[in-house]
Parts: C-alpha cells; sequence; structure tokens
C-alpha cells in the first residue's frame, strides 16, 4: 500500500503505470452487502442492498468522469479524460473489483441556453442532440461505462432537491447581495487578483462582465479548517501531489463563499425554497456522481443513491475543474453529512502541434474524425501510452502514424 502510493505521487510514465497506481491505492473495503443489477452491455454490476442474506461481493469501485457540458460536441479533451477512465475501470475488472463507471451530461445553465437559442432549437431539444453525440462517441471509442446520467433526469433533479435541503437545513445556505467580475465560460466569479490583462480570465482568455445579482450562497468560508484537516490526514486526495499543492495553497489563501444560485437563468432546476431562482452550476452538476448510482424506475432518494456505493473511489477530471472537485464538493458533502470521496485526479491538457487548441485557430482535433481514420484501438493506443498520466500532453499526426505503425501495426500486429 506504501508503495503504491509513493508511485502515485509523480506523475506515471503512462496510464496502464497509472491504473496500477490508483489500484494500490484503494481504500479499504466499505463492508457493504451487494445486489446484482445490470449495467452497459448486459454486464452485471453490484449495489448496496439491505438483504442479510445476500453473499457478499467486492466492494463498489466508483469511478466517474467529469459530467460533461452540452454547450458544444465532444472534443478531444472529454475524449482523453473518458479513455483514460476506461483503462483505469477495465484494470479494476482485472482485480475482480465490482466497477460501476460513471459518465454522463452537464445540462443546465446559462452557456446551454445561450448554444440552444443559437441553434434554432430550446434547450431540451439541444441537450438531447448533444447528450446522444457523447454516447455514439463513447460507442465508438469502446468505452465500457455502466452508468449515464444526464442532469435533466427527473431522479437527478429529486437527489438535487433533498441535498439542497439537507445543506439549507444545516445553516450552511443564506441570501445576499454579490457584486464582481464573472467569467460566463467558467460560470463563477473571479478575484481581480486572478486574472489577466483587461480582467481577462486565465482559463478562457476572455473579459470577465461586472455581475450585480441577489442569490443564495453556500457558506464554504465555514470549512477552511475542516478541508485542511481533510488533506493534512489524507494527502492521498489529491493526485498527483503537485494538484494537492495547487489545492493546498487556494484554501491557504482564504476561502469566498461562492454562488449556487440565480434568479436571471430559466434552464435549471428550480430552488426549493424559492422557484424564482434556480440552482447553479456547481449545486446541481457534482450530484450527478451520486444520482448516477440509481437505477432506472427505483424511489429516487439521496440516501438510496448513497447506499448503492458512495463515496466514489475516483474522481477523474481536467485540471481546469481542479478546484470545484477538491475544495467545493468536499465542503458541499461535509455540509450534507456523507463521506467525501477518496481521490479527486486531475490531468493536464492536450495540444495540437505543441500548440493550445481552439477554434479560432484553426488547429481542432476531433475524435470522430480521429476513430474514422484510424480506428478506436489506435487513438486509445495512442493517447494512452504517449501522454504522461497526470502532465499535458501533445498530439501530432506524424507522431501518431509513426506510433501507431511501429507498436501495433509491426509489432502487435505481426507477433499476432
Amino acid at each position: 500500500m506504501a508503495a503504491g502510493r509513493a508511485f502515485l505521487g509523480a506523475p506515471c510514465s503512462s496510464l496502464a503505470a497509472g491504473a496500477r497506481c490508483l489500484a494500490f491505492a484503494s481504500p479499504l473495503p466499505r463492508n457493504l452487502t451487494p445486489a446484482l443489477r445490470c449495467g452497459v452491455r448486459g454486464r452485471c454490476i453490484a449495489s448496496a442492498s439491505s438483504s442479510p442474506d445476500s453473499p457478499p461481493l467486492p466492494e463498489p469501485y466508483v469511478l466517474t468522469t467529469p459530467l460533461y457540458y452540452v454547450n458544444a460536441p465532444p472534443h478531444m479533451g472529454s475524449a482523453y479524460t473518458t479513455i483514460a477512465a476506461d483503462a483505469i475501470a477495465r484494470f479494476q475488472r482485472l482485480l475482480e473489483k465490482n466497477v460501476i463507471f460513471i459518465t454522463g451530461t452537464d445540462e443546465h445553465g446559462e452557456k446551454i441556453s445561450a448554444s440552444a437559442e443559437a441553434s434554432g432549437r430550446n434547450p431540451k431539444e439541444h441537450c438531447d442532440a448533444i447528450s446522444s453525440s457523447y454516447r455514439t462517441l463513447w460507442a465508438d471509442l469502446d468505452i465500457e461505462y455502466d452508468k449515464f446520467i444526464r442532469t435533466t433526469d427527473r431522479k437527478h433533479e429529486a437527489v438535487v432537491n433533498e441535498f439542497y435541503s439537507r445543506v439549507l437545513n444545516n445553516g450552511d445556505i443564506y441570501r445576499a447581495d454579490y457584486e464582481g467580475l464573472y467569467c460566463v465560460s467558467c460560470e463563477e466569479y473571479k478575484d481581480e487578483k486572478e486574472l489577466l490583462e483587461n480582467n481577462c480570465c486565465p482559463v478562457h482568455l476572455k473579459p470577465c462582465v461586472e455581475r450585480k445579482e441577489d442569490n443564495y450562497f453556500f457558506a464554504l468560508s465555514k470549512y477552511q479548517h475542516k478541508l485542511e484537516e481533510l488533506l493534512t490526514r489524507n494527502p492521498d486526495f489529491v493526485r498527483p501531489s503537485y494538484r494537492l499543492n495547487e489545492v493546498q495553497g487556494w484554501i491557504k489563501s482564504g476561502l469566498r463563499d461562492f454562488s449556487i444560485s440565480r434568479a436571471s437563468v430559466e434552464w435549471g432546476i428550480p430552488v426549493p425554497n424559492d422557484t424564482k431562482q434556480t440552482i447553479y452550476v456547481w449545486f446541481d452538476a457534482l450530484l450527478g456522481y451520486i444520482s448516477a448510482l440509481l437505477d432506472d424506475g427505483e424511489q429516487a432518494s439521496l440516501q438510496q443513491a448513497v447506499d448503492h456505493g458512495w463515496p466514489a473511489s475516483l474522481h477523474l477530471i481536467g485540471k481546469d475543474i481542479l478546484r470545484f472537485h477538491a475544495v467545493y464538493w468536499p465542503a458541499m458533502l461535509m455540509s450534507a453529512g456523507l463521506s467525501v470521496p477518496d481521490t479527486v485526479f486531475g490531468h493536464g491538457f492536450l495540444t495540437k502541434d505543441g500548440m493550445k487548441m481552439g477554434k479560432s485557430l484553426g488547429n481542432t482535433l476531433e475524435p470522430k474524425d480521429l476513430v474514422e481514420r484510424f480506428g478506436a484501438d489506435a487513438v486509445r493506443y495512442f493517447f494512452l501510452r504517449e501522454v504522461e498520466f497526470g502532465n499535458d500532453g501533445d498530439y501530432s499526426e506524424e507522431r501518431f502514424i509513426n506510433i501507431v505503425n511501429a507498436h501495433l501495426a509491426n509489432t502487435i500486429g505481426i507477433s499476432t
């Protein structure tokens, strides 16, 4: 166990090594009594059950990708995260773990409404189309997920409402006016000290806008010391280790309460105690990791979902959403009286020919096109083999073709 954790502390040279690291760093059994249910492709997975007569099965190993935002079709960054998660899930199954691999789509918010309007569709039609494109791509990439959650699912809304009420009853939600610089793309207010010239967001390189709103807030600052204790007690909570250093720096600099509702956005889940506002972004999307554990058709409740395997063993995310998963999310869970995940792993970004990808630069990398040209095995192999797990990685077509030819066609292909 100690050796495995030490190995996980540094960036792994490949995803295969990373899967071994994460396997060794798995938590101790949680002694759940599982019951079988069927997941994707007819494979059976297990969930917690109250029946004392059920034979004991391996504890759930709950692995998640982010819930991808449906303002646009899937890109190579989201494909990379999901390919990596699928490789880890397959490895954990080889270890005879009861894997519950969760992915899905985040479908509420201001950007969704704007994207739907731009495409000439209503928000529901837009979400249906983009969410379907994710499912199609995951099938093309041979992704074997067990649960696909949409934040527009009714069971998700029920879990969000119950979670919100728990936190409200704990005294951690209050109403207040807020004025500041807001990044529409990040969907959060920014400190001026973290912005670039002309108040540009350092992630999206777009100017933030002045906003003043009357919203509900979560008392994140109340959990400053508890989060510090969490990271001290469990340094494996955030991986790789240099991401842990980032998170500790954010917490040490002081935590600010954050807005969890919007009065100006109609496309969302209504706030239970004020239907003139909608629950916004992270107090909605993050709960998808829990609501996904519910079976279709069963009674939707927060405790029922938790009993199916929470806490998650691993959240695999891009480094741009690390703050929300490693600071906001554990504090929210503490407030609701729920366990925090075992590990949050933040991987790096992908570049193309050494440059950041973007439509304005004309150098986007479409995963659908790659699969159609080279096949799923080639795409999966290249990104798992060539990207140092945890760090940024670069794609060039010349290197892609050379690696695939040398390793798959001329080595494995010949030997088989």
